[in-house]
C-alpha cells in the first residue's frame, strides 16, 4: 500500500480536489516558495489546488502539496505549472530538499527551457567543488552548466563565484542546487548542471544585469560577423564584375 506525506493545506479547498483527490504531477523546479511542476491535465484558470508528487527511495511513496496556481503554459504533451506554496521558510527548505533528493524529474528537453542559454567559458571558483575551480559552459537566468574536475552529488547546494571578465561587473556571486552530474564526453572531468535557488534580491538583480550584458555582447558579435560577411560578398562581387 502506498504511503503519502501530507502537508498543511489552505482552509479553502476546491470541491473537485475534495471529490477526486490530489492531481498527480511531476516535479520540475523549486526555489523559495515557488514550485514548478509538469501536469498532463489541462488547466483553464488559476486558483488553489493540491498536487501529488511521487517519491523514489524515501520512507513514503509520494507527497501531497497545497498549491496556489499562478500560471501555466503548454509544454510537450502537457503543461508547466507555476504555483506558490504557503509555508514558513524552514518547511519550504525541507520540502525543497525532499523533492530534489527523491522526486523523479521529467526530461522535457528544449520545450521546457525557461530562459535562453548563452555560451560563456568563464572561470568559476567554489569551495564546494573539487579543486575549488571550474569553467562555466553556458548560463541562463535560471541556471548554469559547469565543467568540473570531480563529481558533485545531485541535490547539493553550491556557492559559486564567476569571474566575468567585464569591467563593470567583474564577479558574479551565485547559489544553486545541483540537478545533474554526468561524465564529460568532450574532455576529462564532469558536467554539472545547477539550478539557481536561495539567492538574495541583490544577487538576482546582478544576474539579470549580467545576462542582459551577455545578450547585448552576443548581438554585437553577430552584427560584426554579418557586416564582415557582407564586406566579403561585396568585395567578391566587385572582383567578378572587374
Amino acid at each position: 500500500m502506498s504511503k503519502v506525506l501530507l502537508l498543511s493545506e489552505p482552509e479553502t479547498q476546491p470541491l473537485l480536489t475534495k471529490l477526486f483527490g490530489p492531481e498527480q504531477v511531476q516535479f520540475f523546479h523549486m526555489s523559495g516558495s515557488i514550485l514548478t511542476v509538469f501536469s498532463t491535465r489541462p488547466k483553464k484558470a488559476t486558483g488553489n489546488l493540491k498536487v501529488r508528487v511521487a517519491l523514489v527511495g524515501y520512507k513514503v511513496n509520494q507527497v501531497d502539496i497545497p498549491l496556489q496556481l499562478l500560471s501555466f503554459e503548454p509544454c510537450g504533451k502537457g503543461q508547466l505549472c507555476v504555483g506558490h506554496i504557503d509555508m514558513g521558510p524552514e518547511h519550504l527548505q525541507q520540502l525543497e530538499d525532499l523533492l530534489y533528493s527523491y522526486a523523479p524529474r521529467p526530461d522535457l528537453g528544449e520545450e521546457a527551457r525557461r530562459s535562453a542559454r548563452l555560451a560563456t567559458g568563464f572561470k568559476a571558483v567554489s569551495r564546494d567543488l573539487e579543486g575549488y575551480n571550474c569553467v562555466s559552459v553556458d548560463l541562463s537566468r535560471h541556471g548554469v552548466l559547469l565543467n568540473c574536475h570531480g563529481p558533485v552529488d545531485p541535490g547539493r547546494i553550491i556557492q559559486l563565484t564567476i569571474e566575468t571578465e567585464m569591467a563593470s561587473q567583474p564577479r558574479l556571486n551565485l547559489r544553486g542546487r545541483v540537478v545533474i552530474c554526468r561524465d564529460n564526453d568532450r574532455a576529462r572531468g564532469y558536467q554539472v548542471a545547477i539550478d539557481f535557488a536561495g539567492m538574495s534580491d541583490l544577487e538576482n538583480e546582478a544576474l539579470e544585469q549580467f545576462q542582459q550584458a551577455l545578450e547585448a555582447r552576443s548581438r554585437g558579435n553577430l552584427m560584426q560577423r554579418q557586416l564582415g560577411d557582407g564586406g566579403e560578398i561585396a568585395r567578391f562581387a566587385q572582383e567578378e564584375s572587374g
